[in-house]
């Protein structure tokens, strides 16, 4: 048996002992009870997604209904279909396409 065997049993049964010692036995008396509580209470206060979509949902549904107004009011004899202009979306043209490529040149600084 070497010297080097001893010492490496000597140290993994001191870590071994430091490891049990650190470890809780058992959580708290009562821990359970606590930690089912808080989730019943957390279930029936009604906060997290459900809470924040409630309240989001119907403001974000308004402002959807607002713009699409809007764009069919500015947009009532334009020439477009009724869901491009509830989306606001701009007629497609050749000029359109052409102006929209030159300005990315533009931006970007790469001449075509």
């Amino acid at each position: 048996m070497h010297p080097e065997d001893s010492d490496l049993e000597r140290e993994l049964a001191q870590l071994s002992q430091l490891r049990r010692r650190a470890t809780p036995v058992a959580f708290d008396a009562g821990f359970a009870d606590r930690v089912m509580t808080r989730v019943r209470d957390e279930r029936l206060g009604g906060h997290g997604l459900p809470w924040v979509f409630a309240r989001v949902a119907p403001l974000a549904a308004a402002a959807a209904l607002l713009l699409a107004v809007l764009n069919l009011s500015d947009t009532a004899a334009s020439g477009t279909s009724v869901v491009d202009r509830l989306i606001g979306l701009p007629p497609v043209t050749l000029d359109a396409a052409y102006s929209f490529d030159s300005e990315v040149a533009m931006l970007t600084g790469v001449d075509q």
